[in-house]
């Protein structure tokens, strides 16, 4: 991974591959080789594509501004990376949770700036489960100053897997929590963290959102998982019935953690996608 300095702030960003480019965008904390562990890297690459993948501000090693950050504030971050790397015309964009409003947003405000789009488990109204999530995170935050790890590893094991693993202690929950410790320590700091959370918390109260999705023209695959108790099917069909050149997929049998743990179902159709949609 090297560390690009965009004149805005300094992000890690791995680039492999050469074709038509295609930004892929994380969720909240996610490092770059989670996209690699999903597989979808690498297939990308096979598929004649060149893939720039990085860690958003508050993951190492990018930078930490401050604790405070917008959606905005994020896709300005990656205007200022795709301006810097100087990409072979406007990239698709890829974005997974808080990645997927990075990417919606762009599509949004600044069509030009980006091709053909694909929302993971992003695109949708804010339910009430998901009300109540972003209170509780805020709440901690305003009190604690951080959002304690031993908290957000059962919100994760709640959401991120299928029904049928919690309710069997499937060896899948051990592992997660697993790698919840190990993204616990992707945070530069504790800022980053905050940050991060900062911003999914105030798209997700923005009452707004949801009527700037048919600014969106460009061609877009949203993916959602079946049993994602945060933003489901339901709500992924609600924002494409606004996008006029949207289009949707649901993966069976997966949670909100479904780009890992489903990704067999996910990656095949999201390269079909762009092969189809960004040439």
């Amino acid at each position: 991974m090297q560390i690009v300095d965009t004149g805005r702030l300094g992000l890690g960003v791995v680039r492999r591959g050469e074709g038509p480019p295609v930004v892929l965008i994380g969720g909240t904390g996610m490092p770059p080789v989670a996209w690699e562990v999903a597989g979808l890297t690498q297939a990308l690459v096979d598929g004649g594509f060149e893939v720039i993948a990085y860690a958003s501000r508050g993951v190492a090693p990018s930078d930490t501004p401050s604790s405070r950050c917008t959606v905005a504030d994020l896709a300005d971050d990656l205007v200022s990376l795709i301006d810097t790397l100087r990409l072979d015309g406007p990239p698709a964009l890829v974005g997974y949770s808080l990645g997927s409003f990075t990417a919606e947003h762009l599509l949004s405000f600044s069509p030009e700036r980006c091709g053909a789009g694909v929302l993971i488990a992003g695109p949708g109204p804010t339910t009430p489960l998901l009300h109540s999530v972003v209170n509780s995170e805020s709440a901690l935050i305003d009190r604690l100053g951080s959002l304690p790890a031993e908290v957000m590893t059962m919100q994760t094991l709640l959401t991120a897997l299928p029904p049928s693993a919690l309710a069997t202690a499937d060896p899948l929950v051990e592992q997660w929590a697993g790698m919840c410790a190990f993204q616990a320590d992707q945070w530069t700091s504790t800022d980053g963290e905050v940050a991060q959370a900062r911003a999914s918390h105030a798209w997700l109260r923005d009452d707004d959102r949801m009527e700037r999705l048919h600014r969106i023209v460009a061609p877009v695959l949203a993916v959602a998982f079946e049993f994602d108790p945060l933003i489901g099917p339901t709500q992924a069909h609600a924002a494409v019935g606004r996008m006029p050149n949207a289009e949707l997929h649901v993966v069976p049998g997966a949670g909100h953690g479904g780009v890992i743990t489903h990704a067999e179902h996910l990656v095949p159709r999201v390269v079909e996608f762009l092969r189809e949609h960004h040439r």
